[in-house]
């Protein structure tokens, strides 16, 4: 079946029967549903476990003369990287303090529970299940940093197709993008506890976006700016290896993390470095706000000029 006529079929189904159901109990039926109108109208599984969706991609040919010749997946991960907000230092350091073999490790300092975290990823990465002693937490962490990994190894190597995706470009992708995200992210309201995008080459399956309901909730509540905004800020912290950081704008009367996305690191980081030693950054974001309007996270695609006073 051709998959988006599938998709939208089922979409409409499913709204259709809230709808009735909806109509039977009440005699009326709401225009958009929400989490309160949503009537528990299941989907029954072959099997109880995971719900698995194959999407088949044919890929470009060369002849084709494509604008930029890589995989879905790579896109993905594009968007997925500026729309999801990154790990951070307190995710980093509350989880994961399990080495190899599933023994505990002294979680008193942050390179310590860093460095477990990082093991158990390479482990994972290199095809090991996951520690028997990790709680579910620290397991969804793990899954969380395999998956940004492999995303950042996705960007690093079509960094050359990538770089012909300009602002403008950028901008209309991440408009699009932001909102759909939103809309796949309700599935886990009450459906489903974690969702995972993987792409699978030659029965190698690597994991693309994993989602679990806290980071679902954040995505469903956000609304990720259209246009670049050019912000001077203070930066207190900065994870050179994952673009993740914290900067005080408003006049340093607010604090919040922005991240910068891992295909564009590389030529950010030195430069990011070198203008912290400034008191003020001038910072190309777009905001990512709450639904009320208020800022609670950055996205930083470039770095200007610090303006003179």
């Amino acid at each position: 079946m051709n998959f988006y006529e599938s998709a939208r079929f089922q979409y409409a189904a499913a709204r259709l029967m809230v709808k009735l159901a909806q109509f039977r109990k009440q005699g009326r039926f709401v225009q958009n549903i929400t989490t309160n109108t949503n009537f528990n109208i299941l989907l029954a599984g072959h099997r109880d476990g995971s719900f698995n969706i194959n999407i088949e991609d044919p890929g470009q040919k060369a002849e084709e003369d494509p604008f930029i010749n890589i995989s879905l997946a790579d896109l993905i991960a594009y968007v997925t990287e500026r729309v999801v907000e990154k790990i951070d230092e307190a995710a980093l350091a509350g989880g994961a303090r399990s080495t190899r073999d599933g023994a505990s490790v002294d979680g008193g300092g942050k390179a310590s529970t860093s460095s477990a975290l990082d093991r158990v990823v390479e482990d994972v990465m290199g095809g090991k299940p996951l520690a028997t002693g990790l709680t579910p937490s620290d397991q969804d962490l793990v899954k969380r940093r395999v998956a940004e990994v492999y995303r950042e190894q996705r960007l690093a190597d079509n960094s050359t197709a990538i770089s012909r995706i300009d602002f403008a470009r950028s901008q209309k992708l991440i408009a699009m993008s932001a909102p759909l995200i939103s809309e796949m992210a309700t599935a886990l309201r009450k459906s489903a506890n974690t969702l995972e995008i993987q792409s699978s080459s030659q029965g190698v399956a690597r994991p693309v976006l994993f989602l679990d309901r806290q980071m679902a909730q954040e995505i469903e509540t956000a609304v990720v700016d259209q246009e670049i905004t050019p912000i001077l800020g203070d930066i207190t912290q900065f994870n050179k290896d994952n673009g993740w950081g914290k900067v005080k704008i408003e006049d340093g009367t607010k604090i919040v993390s922005f991240s910068i996305p891992y295909d564009i690191l590389p030529s950010m980081k030195q430069t990011l470095i070198d203008s912290m030693k400034r008191d003020a950054v001038y910072l190309q974001t777009y905001f990512v706000r709450d639904r009320g309007g208020e800022v609670v996270r950055l996205v930083a695609v470039g770095i200007l000029p610090t303006p003179t006073v």
